[in-house]
């Protein structure tokens, strides 16, 4: 069995839809696809996505990322948002639970961005003017921190898991895995890419492997020793190969120095 990661499909764009709808549909009928987040704000393209890469895969693994909890013409929060997405994958068998799969615990962690994940406040503010979130989500004004909120529902999955633990999230765990401020051309991003809070619930878990996805940069390091992978699809005008970026963080039919666990 191999685990593979995607995160970032942004089907919005029929590029990206299309590169999907291209995968051989026999290629990974035996394997588990992880997918950290954003997919789509759209119910009608997240249900469509979701039901091609059931039918690619043995299992999917998902996680909504920010444009998934956007709130444009549904009468909603995006917390009553998030519940939808949830009873969404329910529906269609796409797992957004902890699971063990061929002796391998895949543990979804939910996450949103704390503005503190910025150490060095070198982000610039200015930048975050046009950010779609400030506009297109909708809080609950008792929920308090979005990020604490999140948090707190990861609680009841940190536990002792009897095998390795592959972990994924869709937000940044560690500020060090974006690149310094002045090498982004967003700079405003730090700002609004994670939570290291999140890391300490990896370690928590024990993972060895935790899958990310968010900053569009891709990413496959050992820091402390725990792998932290992000494979996003991207936007078609970042990419400069028109291929499905396959990335498989796993095989358990392979020696452990290939799967790092």
């Amino acid at each position: 069995m191999r685990v593979l990661a995607i995160s970032d499909l942004h089907t919005d764009f029929r590029e990206n839809k299309w590169l999907l709808g291209r995968l051989d549909a026999g290629a990974y009928q035996g394997d588990v696809l992880i997918a950290a987040g954003d997919i789509s704000h759209n119910m009608e393209t997240l249900q469509s996505t979701l039901v091609l890469l059931r039918s690619k895969f043995k299992q999917v693994f998902y996680v909504p990322g920010n444009h998934e909890l956007w709130v444009r013409r549904e009468n909603c929060t995006s917390i009553e948002k998030f519940y939808r997405v949830l009873a969404l994958c329910d529906m269609l068998g796409v797992q957004t639970r902890p699971e063990k799969v061929q002796g391998i615990w895949i543990v979804p962690l939910f996450s949103w961005y704390d503005p503190h994940f910025d150490e060095d406040k070198s982000g610039e503010r200015e930048s975050l003017s046009g950010w779609a979130d400030f506009y297109l989500c909708e809080w609950p004004f008792e929920l308090g921190e979005v990020c604490q909120f999140f948090l707190k529902m990861n609680e009841s999955q940190l536990r002792t898991y009897d095998g390795p633990v592959v972990s994924f999230s869709h937000f940044l765990p560690r500020r060090d895995l974006l690149p310094p401020t002045e090498r982004l051309r967003f700079k405003g991003l730090p700002i609004v890419a994670g939570c290291s809070a999140l890391d300490r619930q990896i370690r928590q878990l024990q993972s060895r492997v935790h899958v990310f996805g968010h900053s569009h940069i891709g990413c496959d390091r050992i820091i402390d020793g725990v792998r932290y992978v992000q494979n996003p699809l991207r936007y078609p005008r970042e990419r400069t190969v028109a291929d499905f970026p396959i990335k498989i963080i796993l095989d358990t039919d392979e020696a452990p120095a290939h799967t790092s666990l």
